[in-house]
């Protein structure tokens, strides 16, 4: 029997369970309608948001990896993915931020730049895959088959619509995650604000579109979603909106409806770990202390109000005098270059790596990964 086939049901837990953290993209609409007419909301909220989720959601496959015991013996089996390849990207990116000038000719901000490009060109499709791999989550909880062109079909919709389309939108708009890149060096922005109003009126076709061709396939199948109907719905909304929100209404609506996903799986997958922890271990015996779904989210919480404005203003010190008074500590501390670098980064590195470990986690395609992941997420525990 297939992992298709042994977990049966629409809903991941619940519906919900899901409205609120998988399928956010839709009721973050109305809450962001509402926000708009009240004074300073929509930047309190972004604060409040990112403190809370923005570094939680990248460090929970690694806090899956490396905190339940579940995955034990995949990581040693696999360890040119979960530990060789991450050792690279922060020897790389140690590396490149604390060479000198005489190694490497640009100063901080250029180098922030630089890792900034990398950051904005893979984040966007990582934002794309997710939104597949969500996809894929209720394709199997509804037992539809995993052959066939839909599936094919779902991943291109989902990597133009959640990443080419909002990606445009970005650089058209001017969002900071941009404006941290050398995109503009490259393409100059007039090149795109000369095409935005005809981009306007070209894409949101484009994406409902692409939209209908899901829906004809996923209602011909006979064994329609509801869940996947709803994440597609807030999806297309996602990619539509891109063009004609401000960026910060915008990241909120699209930050948080993926921070939510992985901060909710991160958890999940803790709560559903039956694994035995070995007398010896006291690593993971320590971790043991915070088994379950609201333990874990605390973890991975913690660690984000900690780290967030550390991580943030690094990269960004002049924000200090923008940011709440009880951050004004940090502007002496970053002020020390050495400091500076050490967070910019753990910031770079720390990212790269939740690229590699959310491929890692979900590589269903892996016969050893599939084994371990599909039980954490799919088994119905309270």
């Amino acid at each position: 029997m297939t992992h298709a086939e042994e977990y049966q049901g629409p809903w991941l837990r619940s519906a919900g369970w899901d409205g609120f953290w998988m399928l956010s993209g839709i009721w973050l609409l109305p809450l962001l309608a509402v926000s708009a007419v009240v004074p300073g909301a929509l930047k309190s909220g972004l604060i409040v948001a990112s403190l809370l989720l923005w570094l939680s959601h990248r460090f929970a496959t690694t806090y899956s990896a490396f905190c339940t015991p579940a995955y034990r013996n995949l990581v040693s089996e696999q360890r040119r993915r979960f530990l060789w390849l991450p050792g690279v990207i922060i020897l790389l990116t140690f590396g490149f931020v604390y060479a000198p000038r005489t190694l490497v000719p640009i100063d901080a901000w250029g180098k922030i730049q630089v890792l900034g490009t990398l950051f904005f060109l893979y984040n966007a499709y990582h934002f794309g895959i997710q939104h597949y791999g969500v996809l894929s989550i209720y394709r199997i909880r509804t037992g539809q088959s995993p052959s066939g062109w839909l599936k094919r079909y779902e991943k291109f919709f989902c990597l133009v619509v959640g990443a080419l389309a909002v990606a445009i939108a970005q650089i058209c708009h001017g969002a900071e995650v941009v404006g941290d890149s050398i995109v503009y060096p490259v393409v100059p922005r007039d090149v795109f604000m000369s095409a935005f109003a005809l981009l306007q009126v070209v894409m949101p076709v484009i994406i409902v579109i692409l939209g209908a061709v899901f829906y004809v396939g996923e209602f011909r199948m006979g064994q329609a979603s509801l869940p996947k109907v709803v994440y597609a719905a807030g999806l297309m909304l996602q990619g539509i909106l891109a063009y004609f929100l401000d960026p910060i209404t915008f990241l909120i609506l699209w930050g948080v409806q993926h921070w939510l996903v992985s901060v909710a799986l991160g958890g999940r997958m803790a709560l559903n770990d039956t694994s035995e922890i070995p007398a010896s271990s006291r690593w993971y015996g320590f971790w043991s202390r915070f088994k379950g779904f609201w333990p874990t989210v605390f973890v991975l919480c913690l660690a984000s109000i900690i780290l967030s404005p550390l991580f943030e203003y690094a990269v960004h010190p002049e924000k200090i005098a923008e940011g709440p008074d009880f951050f004004s500590f940090l502007s002496p501390v970053l002020a020390i270059p050495a400091i500076s670098n050490l967070f910019i980064a753990l910031n770079f590195s720390s990212v790269f790596i939740h690229f590699v470990m959310d491929r890692a986690i979900f590589r269903f395609s892996n016969p050893a990964v599939r084994k371990v992941s599909v039980p954490l997420l799919f088994e119905l525990r309270a």
